[in-house]
């Protein structure tokens, strides 16, 4: 049995089989690695083989020990990019681009910060959907005890940035077309702050959104989940830009928490020269080619097989 994110309700109301296959997130994780859909299947199916295109840490093997996991790389998303090798002059007209695509709340609340901190330019930056600033103060509630101090630093209640649409003619999953409508974008740009699917959750997810950066050779960090860049180092092989960013933000459980702290950092950047940007860039320049390298020699495939068992 097959179930995608449109589908993932029938997984509590269907008789499963032994072999279940799950795509996409899972529907994200609560701290403790706690999954819903995970909880019912090693409840009420002992012994299942479940086939995920998710990558899971050991300690949820460990938790939900009464289900064979086995791991299925959605290698059609990662190879997307393999075809394209030319890339536009690096430049560094703007300071941030962001590409953000659903509506999920992580998005919502990422793309209302940066409007908030004058880091949303509508020429670098999408924003595909519309909602209310009081929605996105809903969501920030149920994550910190102290909304209202927080909303100060996320929320502009008196914009109309919040009933715009800002796009790009995005594609879902047609990143082969996609790159080519934000291959200037992400090359005029210092950072591209890559804004990961469900980044609320209590698990790594990687999809293939900043691989935008590592094939137009850019500085990127990603609104992810907690540790995902430490993830994608240790499972991926890709290295991080330390000799620039701190990274002491991707080990923040709290996802609210987390966003502030990793705005806070790349904040003290946003006021730099066009040449300081440059010479930044230039400090990473190794570990740019490094990660150019790594994906078109699908280096990142064979540190998978050397760290984890996937079909």
């Amino acid at each position: 049995m097959e179930y995608t994110t449109d589908n993932y309700e029938n997984i509590f109301s269907d008789q499963l089989t032994d072999n279940i296959v799950i795509h996409d997130h899972l529907g994200g994780f609560l701290p403790g690695y706690k999954n819903y859909i995970l909880e019912h299947i090693n409840n009420n199916y002992p012994g299942s083989t479940v086939i995920v295109s998710t990558l899971l840490l050991p300690e949820v093997n460990e938790k939900y020990s009464n289900i064979k996991f086995e791991y299925n790389h959605p290698y059609f998303l990662f190879s997307s990019l393999e075809t394209y090798f030319t890339h536009p002059e690096i430049k560094f007209e703007n300071f941030v681009c962001s590409f953000n695509g659903g509506s999920h709340v992580s998005r919502q609340i990422l793309t209302s910060m940066l409007h908030k901190q004058g880091m949303f330019d509508s020429r670098y930056s999408s924003k595909n959907f519309v909602v209310s600033p009081e929605s996105v103060f809903g969501h920030i509630s149920n994550y910190v005890d102290n909304p209202e101090l927080c909303s100060k630093f996320i929320i502009d209640f008196n914009s109309e940035f919040y009933n715009t649409n800002y796009s790009f003619g995005f594609l879902k999953n047609k990143h082969e077309k996609n790159i080519y409508n934000l291959e200037g974008k992400i090359t005029n740009s210092f950072l591209h702050l890559v804004s990961e699917s469900m980044a609320t959750s209590a698990h790594p997810f990687v999809t293939e959104k900043f691989l935008y950066s590592i094939v137009t050779r850019g500085l990127y960090l990603a609104y992810g989940q907690v540790g995902w860049h430490s993830f994608v180092e240790k499972y991926f092989g890709f290295r991080k830009f330390e000799k620039i960013f701190n990274y002491e933000f991707d080990e923040i459980q709290n996802p609210i928490h987390r966003l502030i702290k990793l705005l806070e950092m790349i904040n003290k950047f946003k006021t730099l020269s066009k040449d300081d940007w440059r010479d930044l860039y230039l400090m990473e320049q190794e570990t740019i080619e490094f990660n150019h390298q790594h994906y078109f020699s699908k280096g990142y495939l064979k540190q998978l097989k050397r760290v984890a068992e996937f079909k």
